[in-house]
């Protein structure tokens, strides 16, 4: 209190004090702390100043001082001022300096963590500890004797690891119908159990039981209790589940929930069902966004299901994602085809491609100015005394001067133009382009979604699904501008 009666000339007054004894600086962020938080996430508009001892009383992270800096900027500029240590004096004429320093610290200080997490996760990487992340299911992270990180099974997700093989291998039952089990029972499915109190807080529903989560969770290896990582497919988002491997071999992490023996009835069953090579890996649906569900406007995929007479249709997304739009409605792929067609080459089939060019703006304002001031001064060189007044130079000032405003003129009558695209003609029409690209669905589907053409199916008989019988709507976008191929 003596500190701040010698600074009353400031205008310094004590408005209240935090005191969070026995609270780890080193552990605690100061926003986490019981007094000091409550006045710093709660009661900050009462205060312009905060004064502590030392800066190891305060914080022993700089990235907790720069997160601090940071929040005094963001409520007022509000100072923060050391009693020990006067460098840290946020009041004085070096604030900003302070500021700036502690940023660069603190960067360094990121790359530094980055740096040594990267290099020790490379190194879990191959032995039997768990390095980072949520375990996978089934399994639980503990802290073993020898002070690292290990997996271990979790009993009752073991147990519902063991239905779902149960239920696949000895039942043959649907993954759907297993999901619909799971969720009506109120079994948590893996991203529930991982859900935050945060969003549990906030009133958010759970996710639920899905076929591709019980089909991943029962593809991977992990419930065999190998060590595995995700490697990416080539041109996908999601990736898959292997092993790591090292010389030595497999990394064994804890014990497994499956025998090899069922894990290997278990891939057999899996491969053997139509639904697993139901949708194809490659990207086979031809227009996609350009034909459309017309229930809820949503893309239509091709699906080839074995279970419709292996005769491929054209579904809802939603549909494939248990989650109906609320029609049902599919779509025979070869009368898809003859439809859109048809539609194409009878409406826009004669319709000009344009090529989009983008032309860069040019602001003319400026360049009169240049020219109204650079005339000015021409035209004083070339009075009595000026050193353009006679002869050779005058002449040829003058004509300079002459091109100058011819230029002006010019520009001033063009006026200022921002950038801009314009559309200039191919020769070729949507027929042209059509013929051109035949088998080439990809190509054809591109021009379609440039143009902004769309075209929404639905069945002329209400309900009925996997129908030769439906009508379309096309919907050609924005007139305002040329069909165009950029």
């Amino acid at each position: 209190m003596t500190y701040v009666a010698e600074r009353q000339h400031l205008g310094w007054q004590v408005v209240g004090v935090a005191r969070d004894a026995h609270i780890s600086a080193t552990k605690s962020h100061p926003f986490e702390r019981p007094e000091l938080g409550e006045w710093l996430n709660n009661r900050a508009p009462e205060f312009d100043l905060l004064l502590f001892w030392k800066m190891d009383r305060f914080v022993r992270k700089v990235v907790h001082m720069q997160d601090m800096i940071k929040w005094a900027t963001a409520h007022g500029g509000k100072s923060l001022v050391s009693v020990k240590e006067p460098v840290l004096d946020m009041v004085g004429p070096f604030r900003h300096v302070i500021i700036d320093l502690f940023a660069a610290i603190a960067e360094t200080e990121a790359q530094n963590i980055s740096m040594r997490v990267k290099s020790f996760q490379s190194y879990a990487k191959t032995k039997n500890v768990w390095a980072k992340g949520s375990p996978p299911y089934g399994y639980e992270t503990f802290r073993d004797t020898d002070g690292a990180m290990r997996l271990r099974v979790r009993e009752n997700q073991k147990e519902v690891i063991r239905e779902m093989y149960k239920r696949v291998v000895e039942g043959g039952e649907p993954y759907s119908n297993i999901c619909d089990d799971f969720n009506s029972r109120g079994t948590p499915s893996p991203g529930a159990e991982r859900m935050s109190n945060r969003r549990k807080n906030n009133g958010d529903s759970p996710p639920v039981w899905r076929s591709r989560t019980v089909t991943t969770i029962l593809r991977s290896e992990t419930i065999l209790g190998w060590k595995c990582e995700e490697v990416k497919i080539p041109g996908k988002q999601y990736g898959v589940s292997q092993p790591v491997r090292t010389s030595e071999g497999k990394i064994r992490m804890a014990d497994p929930i499956l025998t090899d023996e069922e894990w290997k009835k278990l891939q057999e069953e899996m491969n053997g069902r139509p639904g697993a090579a139901r949708r194809s890996t490659k990207n086979t649906t031809a227009y996609r966004g350009v034909v459309l569900c017309g229930g809820c406007g949503r893309n239509l995929y091709l699906f080839n299901p074995e279970r419709q007479q292996g005769k491929p249709v054209y579904r809802c997304n939603k549909a494939a994602n248990r989650e109906s739009c609320g029609k049902g409605y599919a779509f025979r792929a070869e009368k898809v085809r003859e439809v859109v067609e048809s539609m194409i080459l009878g409406v826009i089939g004669d319709f000009p491609m344009h090529e989009r060019h983008y032309v860069k703006g040019s602001n003319n304002s400026e360049r009169l100015k240049e020219i109204k001031e650079y005339v000015t001064e021409l035209q004083r060189t070339t009075r009595p005394g000026g050193r353009n007044s006679a002869g050779f130079a005058k002449k040829s000032t003058e004509e300079e001067i002459a091109a100058l405003y011819e230029e002006y003129d010019s520009l001033d009558a063009e006026g200022d133009k921002p950038d801009r695209y314009e559309y200039r003609d191919t020769g070729e029409t949507f027929r042209h382009m059509w013929e051109r690209n035949e088998g080439n669905d990809t190509e054809r589907t591109r021009h379609l979604l440039k143009a902004g053409i769309s075209i929404r199916l639905h069945p002329h008989i209400k309900g009925v699904s996997n129908t030769l019988d439906f009508g379309a709507e096309a919907d050609l976008g924005n007139l305002s501008q040329p069909f165009t191929i950029h």
